[in-house]
This record gives structure tokens, C-alpha cells and sequence, in this order.
């Protein structure tokens, strides 16, 4: 998995500082007077403004020129230009392509790939249409204009009305953005079989967080498959495009079935020619139209996901107690460092080899070695916010559980901070589960299965309460991570084979059943099918419903071995039995009450 790629000197940082002001001159007669921004159509709907332009020149000719948007309530004139600022800038040509294939100037030059659809029923822009989207900030009648410069940053043409200016203003309302369907999951590849969506109400929804993906394209060939263009908080400019597929699957082992949303995090370069990876957070820049001049890191990218299972949620029905996430490799860094720091949507989170302390920083301009990341607040630090067994440290409060797995020698994630996780998780009384081997970061993801396999989504729901375990004497040797690198050494910390087990879980095999939550008492059925002797495991009831204890509340435990004992309620209001003993080969009822 590579880091983010530097620009190329093009473009800037983000709002392309080398673009002009509006003062620059029109180019004067000759051959650059024929080049022309014409055909300027305007569409609004749900909240934002299509602008549709025919650039100045197609094919190689007019990938060296870029564009800028322009606003007003007011026609718009030469005149203006110079007393008004554009609302995007470095707009790429044929900027009305396809998602996925605008990412690339080769394939933005294919007149064979798609060009995007951007209404109801509407058919592909034409090749060569140039599209800028504007998000409404208020009600009100505007007229637009695009004007062109080249890569030396010199300004193409006059304005024309009619052809680069609009003559009508467009009425322009506030709304809820709409994504736009654009394929049909009854229809669309291969597998529509399979994937197609019912309709049926209340499914869980789960949200599957993809690896490294630099080389674009559409995504998913199957599924419902919608586009949409982003507001400005979403990204360095208003109106980035984007995509997402929702399909409906079943469970390979219980054949229940569920909704799986599928999206791409991966952003076109704002130098027209590549792809940035934002590791599912966002990335560090100066966006269009910022209130400051130095770069900060924005997590453009999670605020988007956060919109779009809102909507996708209610779209389709899906049922708000019984929503996941899961994500492979930096799929896996996106599940731990974003859906983890939302217990108020996820019920259960699945991370498969996660960095969870952050130490990359995808960006969009050249960052110094030892530069202090701040936030887009310009106060939290970029690191201490993405790390997130200090997230965990720090929230007591119930989380998403947390199944996830990992290579001790997975290279891009360390084992020491698998382990301190998981230190920090139980420390919390958190419910968690880890598997890991000796693998790689290939094969380290073969741990999951363990973790499926006594901890699927099925068993979690956010109304719902459940045991959190720790200290299980089946648990595995951790170890104590990588050993520091002599000072000096050009070599990674190492791990050696010899400190801990190569391979290991803790808290595996559990099962619980008839979990009864009331305002008096709390019971459950509990067994370990992995013991084989007697066996202990501190127990915490989690996400209670009606039984709730304020700090300082007492309550007995029972259990039906003849174990009992007295708790009381910690500063967070939680009880935990230590060292609950559980036979081998048969469950135990265990009931807390008041």
C-alpha cells in the first residue's frame, strides 16, 4: 500500500493557487480567440446546481485547459469577473466523465468510456461537457459563467452570454441532496441474481469498507448503482463526484439475509491525472474557500460515509439497531479509526489487519517531516485524534463491538498495537475479540474466520444487550510486540518468534442465549466451546436496556454452579464478575440482581 502521491507542480495544493485573478485578459484575436467555453445549460435540483459547458477544444487539445466556475445574482459580465472570486476553480476538461474515469487524463480522452448522467431519466453528458456542481447555501436566483485558462494559467476567451454566461438566473432552493440512480440491481452484471434488492423492511445494513483502490474505475458492476456530487464540506471543492452500490446479500452460514453498501473513498488528483487514497478519514489540504492559508486535515471522507448510511438507511429501510462495518487492509484502517468512534450507528464493527495508531496522513500537498498535523479546528492534533486505543482509553461509554484480526509480522500495522487495543479494550470492560497468526499482511486476514465464527454481526444490535469478556484464562500469549530497533539501525522493529504465541485469540468460543435484560435483573446462558477444562473469564453486561446502575449501586450475582458474590457499580455505572468459572462441555445461567 503506497502513500498518497505528491501533485504534480500543475496544480496547487488544492485550490490551484497558480489559477489568475479574474483581472486577467482575454486572449485577443487569432488562434486562441477561437477557443471558446459555449453551450452553457444550467439544471437545479435537490439542493444543488448542474452547470454543463462544451469546453473550449476535445481530445489532447483540451486537456490543456482548465476551468472556473463563477456566481452571481447578477448577469454576469467581463466586467464582474474582476470584482468576484470563483466558487470552484481547477475544474479538469471533460470534467463531465463518468465516475471513475475522470480520474485519469488518458481515460477522460477515451471516447469509448461513459460520461456521467446527472438527472432523472436524462440520458450521458455528450463528450467534452465540461460539469461543475454547486451546493445551494440559501434560496435565491443566480446566474453562472465558466471561464478557461490554460496550464500557464492564461485566460481563454470573452465571456459570450448564451455561451460561457447564462442570460436566465436559475432558482435555487436549499434541499436534501438526492443521489441519483443510475442502475438496477435486477439488471446489472453477473451476479443480479444473487445481490438483487427485495424491498424488504428492517435488514441489517452492513458497510464494507474497501482496501487500496488507486486505480479507480466505477466500482461494483452489480447492485443498485447510484452517483453523486458532494457538498462542500465533503471535500477540497464543492461538487466532487462520487459513487455507491447497494446490494442485498445472505449470510453463507444462517442464510439471513442483509443489505451491503458499498462506496469508493478514492479521490481523483486534484492535478488531473491520478488517484489519492484517504485511508476512509480525508486528507490535509487548504479547501477552496477556507477561512486560512495553511493546510489542515480534514476528514472530508468520513463526514461523507456518515451522510450516506444516513441516507441509505432510510432509503431502504434498513434496520438503524443492526448496522456493521467491515474493511480489509486500509479497508480495515477506515473500520477501526472511523466506524469505532461511532457507538450511535454501528453495532458491531469487523477489522481485518487495522492500523489502529494512524501514522499516515494522506494529503494533497507536500507535508514536512516533523510538521505539527492539525485538525480542521487548528487545535487537535491529527495524530492523538487517529489513535485510537487512546479513543478507547478515553471513552468508557459503550462502543461497537469489536471483532478484528491481524499478522504478527503484517508490516503495515504493528503487533504492539494489536496488543495495546487490546489492553485498553479490556481495561474498559469493552466487548472485543482478536485473533491473530504469524502471517503477513496476506495472510494475516485468515483470523477472521475465528472471529465470524463465535462473534457474527447476528449477535449484535445497538437495543440489544450483551457479555463483554476479559481476562479469559483460554486467551493466547500476546507478548509484549516488537522489540525496539538498536539506535542507529536502518531496520523495523522486530518481533521475534519467540515472544508470545505464534498464533492465538482471546476471548474466542464464547456462546451466550436468552439474554434477559429487565429493570431488576440481568441472566444469560453462557459456554465456551473451546475449553476443555474448567476455565475462568470476567463478564460485563453491556448495552443494557432497562438494567441500569448508577456508580455506587450494589448487586448480587448468582450462578447456577452455586457461585455468587456482591458487585458494585463502578464510575461509569458498569459491573463486572471476575474470574467467573465456567465448566468444560456445558452452560452456565448467570444471573446479576438488584
Amino acid at each position: 500500500m503506497n502513500p498518497p502521491r505528491i501533485p504534480h507542480a500543475l496544480i496547487l495544493a488544492v485550490a490551484v493557487a497558480a489559477m489568475p485573478s479574474a483581472t486577467t485578459q482575454a486572449a485577443g484575436p487569432g488562434a486562441d480567440a477561437e477557443l471558446q467555453v459555449s453551450g452553457i445549460r444550467v439544471l437545479h435540483r435537490d439542493g444543488q446546481t448542474f452547470v454543463t459547458w462544451k469546453d473550449v477544444a476535445a481530445g489532447e487539445v483540451g486537456a490543456g485547459y482548465r476551468y472556473s466556475l463563477y456566481e452571481s445574482e447578477q448577469p454576469l459580465t467581463d466586467d464582474h469577473l474582476a470584482e468576484l472570486r470563483p466558487v470552484i476553480e481547477g475544474i479538469v476538461n471533460n470534467s463531465g466523465k463518468h465516475y471513475g474515469y475522470q480520474m485519469f487524463l488518458a481515460r477522460r480522452l477515451d471516447p469509448e468510456l461513459p460520461m456521467a448522467t446527472i438527472e432523472p431519466g436524462g440520458k450521458p453528458l455528450p463528450q467534452w461537457t465540461g460539469l461543475a456542481v454547486r451546493t445551494t447555501q440559501s434560496n435565491g436566483a443566480r446566474y453562472y459563467a465558466v471561464v478557461a485558462h490554460d496550464l500557464e494559467g492564461n485566460r481563454q476567451g470573452r465571456l459570450l452570454p448564451g455561451q460561457s454566461a447564462t442570460t436566465e438566473p436559475v432558482a435555487e432552493k436549499v434541499a436534501p441532496l438526492q443521489p441519483l440512480k443510475t442502475g438496477d440491481s435486477t439488471e446489472r452484471g453477473r451476479y443480479a441474481h444473487v445481490v438483487q434488492v427485495t424491498g424488504t423492511k428492517n435488514l441489517p445494513l452492513t458497510v464494507s469498507l474497501h482496501a487500496s483502490s488507486s486505480r479507480g474505475g466505477p466500482g461494483s458492476d452489480h447492485g443498485d448503482y447510484y452517483l453523486f456530487w458532494g457538498r462542500p464540506e465533503w471535500g477540497w471543492r464543492d461538487g466532487l463526484p462520487w459513487q455507491f452500490t447497494m446490494e442485498q446479500r445472505a449470510d453463507s452460514a444462517t442464510r439471513t439475509p442483509y443489505l451491503l453498501l458499498r462506496s469508493r473513498e478514492t479521490l481523483a488528483d486534484p492535478d488531473g491525472d491520478g488517484t489519492r487514497e484517504t485511508y476512509w478519514f480525508g486528507y490535509y489540504c487548504t479547501p477552496q474557500g477556507a477561512d486560512h492559508t495553511e493546510p489542515r486535515a480534514y476528514n472530508f471522507t468520513e463526514r461523507r460515509m456518515l451522510w450516506l448510511i444516513d441516507w441509505t438507511r432510510q432509503a431502504y429501510h434498513a434496520d438503524p439497531e443492526r448496522v456493521y462495518a467491515e474493511g480489509g487492509s486500509m479497508g480495515a484502517w477506515g473500520t477501526a479509526g472511523f466506524a469505532l468512534r461511532h457507538p450511535e450507528l454501528f453495532a458491531a464493527i469487523y477489522p481485518n489487519r487495522p492500523r489502529t495508531r494512524q501514522r499516515g496522513l494522506p494529503s494533497l500537498t507536500p507535508v514536512a517531516r516533523d510538521a505539527k498535523i492539525l485538525m480542521e479546528d487548528g487545535v487537535t492534533d491529527y495524530y492523538d485524534r487517529m489513535d485510537m486505543v487512546k479513543f478507547v482509553n478515553e471513552h468508557p461509554a459503550d462502543l461497537p463491538f469489536v471483532g478484528w484480526c491481524c499478522g504478527r509480522h503484517d508490516g503495515f500495522a504493528t503487533f504492539g498495537e494489536q496488543i495495546a487495543l487490546v489492553r485498553a479494550l479490556t481495561a474498559g470492560h469493552h466487548g472485543f475479540a482478536f485473533a491473530w497468526n504469524n502471517g503477513d499482511h496476506s495472510s494475516g486476514a485468515a483470523g477472521m474466520r475465528q472471529i465470524h465464527r463465535w462473534y457474527p454481526p447476528e449477535k449484535f444490535a445497538r437495543n440489544q444487550s450483551y457479555p463483554a469478556f476479559g481476562n479469559s484464562s483460554l486467551d493466547g500469549d500476546l507478548g509484549t510486540g516488537e522489540a525496539p530497533a538498536p539506535a542507529g539501525s536502518r531496520t523495523r522493529n522486530m518481533l521475534a518468534d519467540d515472544n508470545g504465541d505464534l498464533e492465538g485469540g482471546v476471548n474466542l468460543g464464547f456462546i451466550w442465549e436468552e439474554v434477559v435484560d429487565t429493570e431488576k435483573t440481568w441472566s444469560m446462558r453462557l459456554r465456551n466451546e473451546l475449553a476443555t477444562a474448567p476455565m475462568t473469564v470476567d463478564v460485563t453486561p453491556r448495552r443494557c436496556q432497562k438494567f441500569k446502575l448508577r456508580p455506587g449501586d450494589t448487586c448480587q450475582w448468582t450462578n447456577s454452579a452455586g457461585g455468587t458474590g456482591m458487585l458494585t457499580a463502578d464510575a461509569h455505572g458498569l459491573v463486572t464478575i471476575p474470574g467467573l468459572m465456567l465448566p468444560a462441555g456445558e452452560a452456565t445461567d448467570v444471573t446479576l440482581a438488584k
